[in-house]
């Protein structure tokens, strides 16, 4: 399936797996086996600012500074882990670096291709989201999109754009953050009506961009 002949595209932005996996899990954006691309913020575990300064850099220094940390790849100090990505050891780097500029080349697709876009991030950050909205802005160049913003903690107190649409959760449970992906989180109840709050605020952003 093209990314270019849908209606929207759901692009995740951090600031980890949740969102691409969430969003996944309750088909609504689909899989990789359905041909959806991967994007740079899909699979990784990313620093709010870092993901500011990627998008106002054109991702220009993304591969700057990597270090291996006996287990995976990072960009230090708490910039990005590469904790996905396991299986590219110390004399692998070449290979993780292919991998996320082919990421890289489908998000710069995506961007410049006239689908509407509906990106979603777990902030931690509320300045931050209002820059990276800016930075969006920038990049689409008129074209249009939407920023879904899934604040679980509550640090986003004011955005500057009406276009930043903000869903304010709490975490089903107090080890939830660390623990979401485990089936015993999120397919007990309150996991299920967690992510199925976050499933439908995005569809209700998907549906207006379509009917607009």
């Amino acid at each position: 399936m093209s990314i270019f002949k849908r209606k929207v595209n759901i692009i995740p932005l951090g600031q980890n797996c949740m969102p691409r996996t969430i969003l996944t899990r309750w088909k609504l954006k689909p899989s990789k086996f359905m041909g959806e691309p991967s994007y740079p913020f899909d699979l990784a575990v990313f620093g709010i600012p870092e993901i500011t300064k990627l998008l106002k850099t054109d991702f220009s220094e993304i591969f700057y500074d990597l270090e291996y940390n006996g287990k995976y790849w990072i960009k230090a100090p708490n910039c990005i882990e590469f904790s996905h990505d396991k299986r590219f050891k110390e004399n692998d780097l070449y290979k993780l670096i292919t991998l996320y500029a082919d990421r890289i080349e489908n998000f710069e697709k995506a961007i410049l291709d006239k689908t509407p876009i509906l990106f979603v991030q777990i902030p931690g950050d509320c300045e931050e989201v209002n820059a990276q909205y800016f930075q969006l802005l920038r990049m689409r160049q008129n074209r249009p999109f939407k920023f879904a913003v899934i604040d679980t903690e509550n640090v986003v107190k004011e955005v500057k754009y009406n276009d930043i649409h903000v869903l304010k959760i709490r975490y089903p449970m107090p080890d939830y953050k660390e623990n979401w992906w485990k089936k015993e989180y999120y397919g007990c109840f309150d996991g299920e009506l967690f992510e199925k709050q976050i499933v439908d605020f995005c569809r209700k952003l998907i549906n207006e961009m379509v009917s607009d």
